[in-house]
This record gives C-alpha cells, structure tokens and sequence, in this order.
C-alpha cells in the first residue's frame, strides 16, 4: 500500500501544470462564442472584416445577415456588461483556412486584439467548396477604441 502511495504522490508531484489560461495585467479575457467557417457562397454579404457588436439590436441584424444556425442564439450576451469581437477571413474557395483570435490587451492606445489566419498545406487534402473562416469572441465591455492586428503581418 506505502508504494501505491508513493507512487501516487511522485507522480502528482512531477506533473506540470497545464493551465495555459493564466492573465497578464494588461490582457483581457474572452470566451469564444463561435469559430468555423461559413458555407454561403459571399450570399451574406460579410467581406473580410474586423468589428465590434456591442448591442443586442447589431446582433440581430448580424445573425439574420448571416442567417445563423441555432448554435449563436442560445449565447447569453448580456450587452450591458458585455461586447463581442468579430474576425472574419476573405471568402475562399476551399476548405482547410483558419482565422483565430489569440490574444487581447490594453495599451494606453485601446484595446488590441491579436489574431493569427492558417492555410492548409499544400499536400493537405482540401474539398473544394466556398468558405469563409471567422472566430467570434465575447469580452467584457470596453470604451477603450479597438484594433486589429493580424499577427501574420508582422512576421
């Protein structure tokens, strides 16, 4: 039993930590609300683009422009307290493109959120169908004005 025990205990003890949802001061914390990709051809009429939603009237008209699937209308979006960030990519002509929010922080500048694009590889198998890559997050309310960066401009 001491050495069911012991080993119990070396092994916990020997474990890293796999919390990576740690936050610096100046990050902000976000919840995805969706990520994926849309399948309407440009037929919602959303370019690639980068905006805020920070009232439930702007999210009605977003969700009946992209005529979204049940899964957006079950999100508790409390618009007093709180906003969401939206990035969507181009349209494309495949599958297998991501768009991804990464990081969000204060600077004395606003608000910056960081997100990153992903294409497949080129021996990647893809179907041949029109998408468009978008993740949407929700923060809590900010006045602070916002900008985007795609982190792979910068590299």
């Amino acid at each position: 039993m001491r050495i069911i025990i012991s080993i119990f205990l070396l092994t916990l003890v020997g474990c890293k930590s796999t919390n990576t949802n740690i936050i610096k001061p100046n990050e902000v914390s976000f919840k995805t609300v969706s990520i994926g990709v849309l399948y309407g051809d440009g037929t919602e009429g959303i370019l690639e683009s980068n905006f805020s939603i920070r009232n439930a009237k702007d999210w009605n008209i977003f969700l009946n422009t992209i005529n979204a699937s049940s899964h957006f209308s079950k999100v508790a979006i409390d618009f007093s307290k709180q906003q969401l960030l939206c990035v969507f990519d181009s349209i494309r002509n495949t599958s297998g493109f991501k768009i991804e929010i990464e990081n969000i922080f204060i600077e004395k500048r606003g608000l910056k959120t960081i997100y990153t694009t992903s294409k497949p590889l080129a021996t990647t198998m893809v179907n041949m169908v029109v998408t468009q890559p978008y993740h949407i997050v929700i923060i809590d309310k900010q006045e602070e004005s916002i900008t985007f960066i795609n982190k792979d401009n910068l590299q």
